[in-house]
């Protein structure tokens, strides 16, 4: 890993190479470089702390479905190369084909967003005070977490799944009475969450600006496309949306199965 430091005491410009080189040839080199003028160009690369908490991702993944390490990082490199179309990159910010600061926050949110849909429940340490932070207090877009949440019906609060042993439904975050109760709901007009049993009592025994702000949570609204998706999610939901979907009222607007 070749890196530069500015020694401002001696007035040096001290360039770190690895290399096998002898040490002539090494002078050769430096003697060169001194006919060229430095051109100082800024890269907005992933950061150490994106690296680092891309390994950390890689490991509890890895952990929870019994995979190897690397071919977990290499699993995802391939699979966030082909939908984004990059190729061959590095999570080193040292690497000339190191991500940019977007694609790595893009990338940590793919992970994430993987790992729902994997039913991996990802946690992290927090080396401060030992910690474990649930993943949705770190990722980088709470409102594409709260929708991977919402599609996969896990709870967006602790990652607890829909099952026989565990119920996780939809919260209306707004009060559906304002539009004229359930009959009246399409799932265009409301904010949303997905929350457990347990969640779902205390959203309603404390002031729900209250529960976002302890969760780190950010309720949201839905599309056309994203109530439709949901439809089979949740059953017993958008009452108004499947009556008018019957009537061809969303017809050139979503794409029916």
């Amino acid at each position: 890993m070749a890196y530069t430091e500015i020694d401002r005491e001696n007035k040096k410009i001290k360039f770190y190479f690895p290399t096998n080189k002898p040490a002539k040839r090494i002078k050769e080199w430096q003697e060169e470089l001194k006919a060229y003028d430095i051109e100082i160009i800024p890269q907005n690369t992933i950061t150490d702390d994106q690296m680092k908490l891309c390994y950390i991702l890689f490991d509890q993944f890895a952990n929870s479905k019994g995979w190897d390490l690397d071919y977990t990082k290499n699993y995802f490199k391939a699979l966030f190369g082909t939908v984004y179309e990059i190729n061959n990159f590095s999570l080193s910010p040292m690497k000339k084909n190191a991500l940019t600061l977007e694609q790595a926050t893009n990338f940590i949110q793919f992970i994430i967003e993987f790992a729902i849909e994997q039913d991996v429940n990802l946690y992290i340490l927090d080396p401060r005070d030992k910690r474990a932070r649930h993943i949705r207090e770190i990722v980088p877009d709470i409102q594409r977490y709260i929708i991977s949440c919402l599609r996969k019906r896990v709870c967006c609060v602790c990652g607890r799944p829909h099952n026989e042993y565990n119920t996780v439904d939809l919260e209306h975050y707004d009060n559906v009475n304002e539009i004229g109760g359930y009959e009246f709901d399409a799932g265009l007009e409301t904010r949303f969450l997905s929350l457990c049993r347990y969640h779902h009592t205390e959203i309603h025994n404390i002031p729900k600006q209250e529960f976002l702000e302890k969760y780190h949570l950010e309720p949201v609204y839905l599309n056309e496309r994203l109530v439709y998706e949901l439809l089979e999610v949740y059953p017993n939901h958008f009452k108004l949306f499947r009556k008018r979907l019957k009537e061809g009222y969303y017809r050139g607007i979503i794409k029916e199965k």
